[in-house]
């Protein structure tokens, strides 16, 4: 990731003028259902696109090294964060929270969220970022110069990827992809009502009639119509 800490990040991307937001990218954000293959994806872009970036400048990948960098800076393991930032807000429980020693302090599902927004719009805002998942297509609306892309199926196939690539049984893959559609709903809410966009998504694609191999090259020439670098 970038070499900035954190608090960093945020600093500099909080203050940003009008001028340098639509500097922005060129970026890609993908958001997809459970058992569609974002970050395959993602790994198939950064193949097509790596020796099309300016001298000086790399495509990178960033999925779950967004967590990891929020874990470094606040000292929380990566599941604790994920736990937080779905956490609906609890007034007696908030209020323990402020009056907690700072080191001590667990953040709030707000505080997590804002910051890993933060982290997401300045990789966006840096450039030559493909973000998966993490909420980063609905992080990024209104950043110019950049692709938010949506992979959807029917759920049975869906059901189908995740029991072949997990070894479940298609009884156990549908609850594992139902539990994981609740867990993302209300996150889901919380970021379209902090950044209304309709549509949400440049492009939505139907994983089970295109290849991810078909949407990557899809993609790639979407970003030469709507990027600049």
């Amino acid at each position: 990731m970038a070499k900035d800490s954190l608090a960093e990040q945020m600093s500099k991307f909080q203050t940003l003028g009008d001028d340098e937001v639509a500097e922005a990218g060129p970026y890609v954000a993908i958001s997809r259902q459970t058992g569609c293959g974002g970050f395959s994806l993602g790994l198939l872009l950064l193949d097509i696109l790596a020796d099309e970036a300016p001298e000086g400048c790399h495509w990178q990948i960033y999925h779950k090294e967004i967590l990891q960098s929020l874990a470094t800076e606040t000292d929380l393991a990566i599941e604790v964060i994920q736990r937080q930032r779905r956490e609906k807000p609890r007034l007696l429980g908030d209020f323990f929270r402020t009056l907690a020693g700072k080191k001590d302090r667990i953040l709030s599902g707000m505080e997590i969220r804002n910051r890993m927004t933060t982290i997401i719009r300045g990789l966006a805002i840096d450039g030559y970022s493909i973000l998966v998942g993490q909420s980063s297509a609905l992080a990024t609306v209104g950043l110019p110069n950049g692709l938010r892309v949506r992979l959807e199926a029917p759920e049975p196939w869906r059901v189908k990827q995740i029991a072949f690539r997990e070894g479940l049984s298609e009884i156990q893959a549908k609850l594992r992809l139902r539990e994981e559609a609740e867990k993302r709903e209300y996150l889901r809410k919380i970021y379209e009502r902090k950044y209304p966009r309709k549509p949400a998504f440049h492009l939505t694609f139907d994983c089970s009639v295109f290849s991810l191999a078909q949407i990557a090259s899809i993609i790639h020439k979407a970003i030469k119509f709507r990027c600049t670098s």
